[in-house]
């Protein structure tokens, strides 16, 4: 009976199916398990590394750091290369370990056992297969993705080099500086602004219209931010220098400020950027406006919005008042319905998100500016960038469809890190409302505007929890300012 149990045991420790998959967890371990520990160390040591490499780079940079770096071109072009080898090494580990198995294995069961443990060896070789080809996918996929969204942006130009002072014969050199750790270049006056676009293109609709314009300024030593509601209706916004040239009697853009962007894809010869003309003439306007260089602007399509909203899983939103609105365009450009959202705590699709944010028919524009401040808040509060890795798959299928950016890939990580470190509890929120500013702005209002964004910070809220400011409120509709 011992014999009999001994004999079953070593046919099952040199089995090729155990060796085989064990290897198929880790390359080498099926080795180890057979005994041949020098074959199975060379062979794991480099995943092992891999795997080291990668957690150790989560430890010290962060989840939502790493993710940033991982969506750099150059890294994604490494670890599409990184993934092919491993591949290969893995269906090596694999088949060698089956192999060195069957060496070493007593007859067991005879063509049967053979019979199995080729299929088991088959069937673990297009497993390892099918999880590379899909993690391929998803980088490439990953790749388009990123090289579409973000603009291409013009090279700068390199600086000249210095010619070195030379030192005198037996003069001692200065001590050598430490090299300075590069900060992005929004960094350098301690702000991050970026121009929020919705637009309107899409199925019934010609061209794009800029539905929404949010400013969001980001204080990068301390992660306050506010916002501020550009509206629409907005007149006579101020041009840069080059822009103006195309209005000389008031060096402004006379027409409704959501035009801007037809208008300057129509007239390439006053405004700059080639095809993304549109878009830069409205971040060159709006930040002449506020008087501050924007550092990007990010644009998403109202389909885009809605697809972002369920992928997420829906928008948890408290109302403040309730929207009705009887003949509420619906985003596909074509039909209309009826809108009505109580006022209260919702869970809402993307749909009725963008309903809500959107809807005007009630109210003003200004009321209606409020809302989607209301709903990125509430974005923000719900969704960690580090907590988007699970459903990669589907946002870049989002990404690629509905979004652009004139922001620099380069600078994603830093902008994920400061990301994270706004709490939308303590965001500001600010609107360019009348009286105070007219919609047909004169040099006073301009004036305002641009107090207002200077001195943001002097009285967004320090610590989380803590209420904003913004702009009175003439109504109990927007008595809140702070999230």
């Amino acid at each position: 009976m011992a014999t009999r149990a001994a004999t079953a045991a070593t046919a099952i420790r040199r089995s090729p199916i155990v060796a085989a998959v064990l290897s198929f967890l880790l390359p080498g371990l099926g080795h180890g398990w057979l005994g041949a520990f020098h074959r199975g160390l060379v062979l794991a040591l480099p995943v092992l590394l891999l795997i080291g490499f990668a957690a150790g780079t989560v430890v010290f940079q962060g989840r939502v750091r790493t993710l940033g770096l991982v969506l750099q071109p150059s890294v994604l072009v490494g670890l599409l290369i990184v993934n092919a080898g491993l591949l290969i090494w893995r269906a090596a580990a694999i088949v060698d370990a089956y192999l060195t198995a069957r060496r070493w294995a007593e007859p067991f069961d005879g063509d049967r056992h053979s019979a199995l443990a080729v299929a088991v060896l088959s069937v673990l070789l297009v497993v390892t297969l099918g999880m590379h080809v899909g993690v391929g996918i998803i980088g490439l996929k990953t790749y388009d993705t990123v090289t579409t969204v973000f603009a291409t942006l013009e090279p700068t130009a390199t600086p000249q080099p210095t010619v070195e002072p030379s030192l005198e014969p037996g003069a001692t050199p200065p001590p050598a500086m430490p090299t300075p750790v590069p900060e992005p270049s929004w960094a350098d006056d301690g702000r991050l602004d970026v121009l929020l676009v919705g637009g309107d293109a899409g199925p019934g609709r010609w061209s794009l219209r800029t539905d929404t314009m949010i400013l969001l300024s980001v204080e990068v030593s301390t992660g306050r931010a506010a916002l501020f509601g550009i509206p629409r209706n907005m007149r006579n916004v101020p041009l840069p220098e080059a822009a103006a040239a195309a209005f000389p009697e008031c060096a402004c853009y006379p027409d409704l400020l959501n035009s801007l962007y037809v208008y300057a894809g129509q007239h390439p010869e006053h405004f700059r950027g080639g095809e993304q003309r549109g878009y830069l003439a409205l971040q060159d306007a709006v930040g002449e406006l506020v008087d501050r260089e924007l550092d990007g602007m990010l644009v998403v399509t109202l389909q885009g919005f809605v697809r972002l909203v369920d992928a997420l899983g829906g928008l948890d939103i408290t109302t403040p008042y309730s929207v009705y609105d009887v003949a509420y365009p619906h985003e596909n450009g074509v039909t209309r319905e009826v809108i009505w959202i109580p006022a209260g705590r919702h869970h809402m699709d993307g749909h009725t998100a963008l309903a809500f944010a959107r809807s005007r028919h009630q109210d003003t524009d200004y009321d209606r500016m409020y809302r989607q401040q209301l709903v990125l808040a509430a974005l923000r509060r719900q969704v960690c960038p580090g907590d988007l890795v699970l459903r990669i798959p589907e946002l870049l299928d989002i990404a690629r469809d509905s979004l652009w950016t004139n922001l620099a890939i380069g600078d994603v990580p830093d902008l994920l890190e400061l990301g994270n470190r706004v709490e939308a509890d303590s965001l500001g929120r600010y609107q360019f409302w009348p009286p105070e500013i007219s919609g047909d702005l004169d040099e006073v209002a301009i004036a305002r505007v641009r107090q207002m964004v200077a001195d943001a910070f002097a009285t967004v809220p320090s610590v989380p929890g803590a209420s904003g400011s913004s702009t009175p409120a003439p109504t109990p509709a927007r008595e809140s300012s702070g999230c």
